[in-house]
């Protein structure tokens, strides 16, 4: 707990409200407690190990960077909070909004679900201009809070600034601790969500207080043996298998979509599986059809061969049969309502297998 001009007075030129009494923390820290990313004993912002990282694509090393699903968690019955952020990479894509790729979202946590207190609008990121701030008031009273982390975008360092007297103690744990773990394509990392909160993986986390690991690469989730075996020894409720977009080929699908199954089912012989096509079936029809084909053949051959934790999902039903057009922003990409669609597609079958 310290000053904010001990830790960084650059930070300094992006504050213009908050008291220079305030009191910050790094939430890498206890009390406070991340959920989502990798256990790195160098406190690096990392959805993967970085003794993994090697055994990975060069760009799926750089994506692991990015935040997606990850939260910070922590209580405190502070009047204000000041938020202050320094982003790993310029980003600012033409079809995606800021806020999705490089803010933050904050939720006030209860027992019976979640409610929006603040997203973090950030400036727009340019060369050398990656600091962040925001300083906002909170409801009041001793609170638990859930802090959403930038899906397309890493941090180099996040601090978190409480009125001083006030308390900060461990933030709510989420009802399921053990966490549905997703691995897909851009559309699973969160793209194009336009505040952190609104990839379809969080709000499921969110409706169903359950934990999450994103395992989304953009573009870049190609049914890997060594990420299946990494992904094979993770602790999880349920896995989401999401990847067919990212295959480049439907060549590739067909070698890699059941021999990646098979790893984490000979792993993890009662884990409840779920695979699932791609949503945006009209880009592309003929190609979505023989790739939901691949999907569905491993499907059926898990349950010839009796596998009782096997579901599918298809994803062309997601965005349903009224106004599709307004469920992606380039055909592929969802907005928040092809998010909303895709969640409360999914929702009844994940109740059901987690019994919540």
């Amino acid at each position: 707990m310290l000053r904010l001009e001990d830790i960084d007075p650059n930070f300094k030129i992006n504050n213009t409200d908050a008291p220079d009494d305030y009191l910050y923390y790094d939430p890498r820290n206890a009390p406070f407690s991340i959920y989502g990313l990798a256990e790195n004993d160098q406190g690096e912002y990392c959805r993967l190990p970085l003794d993994f990282l090697p055994q990975c694509t060069e760009r799926v090393q750089h994506l692991a960077y990015h935040l997606a699903g990850a939260c910070v968690r922590f209580s405190t019955d502070s009047s204000h909070l000041h938020v202050v952020w320094e982003l790993k990479y310029p980003s600012n894509m033409a079809h995606f909004t800021g806020c999705g790729q490089n803010g933050m979202e904050l939720f006030e946590e209860t027992d019976h679900g979640t409610r929006q207190v603040k997203n973090l609008i950030p400036k727009l990121v340019h060369e050398g201009q990656l600091k962040q701030s925001h300083y906002f008031p909170l409801p009041g009273g001793m609170r638990h809070y859930v802090l959403y982390l930038p899906l397309y975008n890493g941090l180099n360092q996040l601090l978190l600034g409480v009125a001083p007297g006030s308390r900060v103690e461990a933030g709510r744990k989420p009802a399921i601790e053990k966490p549905i773990v997703y691995y897909g394509s851009s559309i699973t990392q969160g793209g194009c969500a336009t505040k952190s909160g609104s990839c379809y993986t969080t709000l499921l986390a969110r409706r169903l207080d359950i934990a999450q690991i994103n395992l989304g690469f953009s573009g870049n989730a190609r049914g890997e043996e060594s990420m299946a075996r990494h992904i094979a020894g993770l602790p999880m409720s349920v896995f989401v298998m999401d990847y067919d977009h990212n295959a480049p080929t439907l060549e590739h699908l067909q070698a890699t979509h059941e021999p990646f199954f098979r790893i984490v089912r000979e792993a993890q012989p009662d884990l409840p599986i779920v695979m699932v096509s791609r949503p945006d079936f009209d880009k592309n029809p003929a190609d979505s059809i023989a790739r939901r084909n691949v999907i569905i053949n491993t499907y059926a051959k898990a349950l010839a061969q009796g596998d009782q934790n096997v579901h599918f999902v298809d994803g062309e039903l997601f965005f349903g049969p009224k106004d599709r057009d307004l469920c992606t922003v380039d055909q592929c990409h969802p907005t928040d309502i092809g998010f909303l669609r895709m969640a409360d597609g999914l929702e009844p079958l994940l109740r059901r297998i987690l019994n919540a």
